[in-house]
């Protein structure tokens, strides 16, 4: 006879693969026709279980758009992992040469850009299901660029004087403050512009002066 805990491993195993095949319905449908426009309806025609189901899992539409920016976190991270990246680098874009390049790829992928954008303002109200999600998401973030820092004034590439934290906290009020200006007006190169600002809030510009006032290749 089957013991009572691998029956309860059995339970769990299965309601693990129904979340995560909801949470796949659901960015399958962000990703189709944008996050306004899906209904838990559609969630469960797509994930096929019924409406109750559903809502079983993720008691409402909110819980269902985190729980489909969750599934799209982790389809990166297994991205990345086949791609040699270790899984805990942290965010993709550590390597600020690549930074403009999954810029790149996340506005290929707007729709679930916007639903991050409008998940962002939403966590701000306290209890919303956004709340915890985008409160450990940003603590990743500001974690991976305080490493970038780090490792950049180590190399003598950022301003030896400044706190790696604190910058990686403003970059990321940055980098989410100007995905919602893109958005809105798409009139400069997000990837370009968030590559700017890190060099300038990291002080990479005021090594780069002077470095050229110190060691000037012109032999003056």
């Amino acid at each position: 006879m089957a013991s009572t805990a691998g029956r309860a491993r059995g339970r769990y195993a299965r309601t693990t693969g129904r979340r995560r095949e909801i949470a796949q319905a659901v960015l399958d449908l962000v990703l189709e026709k944008g996050h306004s426009q899906v209904t838990i309806a559609d969630v469960a025609r797509r994930a096929g279980a019924s409406e109750a189901t559903v809502l079983y899992h993720y008691p409402s539409k909110d819980h269902l758009l985190v729980a489909a920016v969750e599934r799209d976190n982790e389809l990166a991270v297994a991205e990345a992992e086949r791609n040699g990246v270790p899984p805990d680098a942290g965010l993709p874009g550590l390597d600020l040469d690549a930074l403009g390049a999954h810029v790149q790829a996340a506005i290929g992928r707007e729709p679930v850009m916007r639903l991050r954008v409008v998940l962002g303002g939403l966590a701000a109200i306290p209890g919303h299901p956004a709340e915890d999600f985008l409160g450990r998401h940003r603590q990743i973030a500001v974690e991976t660029y305080a490493r970038l820092v780090a490792d950049r004034q180590r190399s003598g590439q950022a301003h030896p004087g400044l706190d790696p934290v604190e910058v990686a906290r403003q970059f990321v009020a940055t980098w989410d403050g100007l995905a919602a200006q893109w958005l809105i007006a798409r009139d400069f190169d997000l990837g370009a512009t968030l590559v700017s600002a890190f060099r300038r809030l990291s002080g990479q510009n005021w090594m780069d002066a002077t470095r050229a006032m110190l060691e000037p290749t012109t032999g003056i």
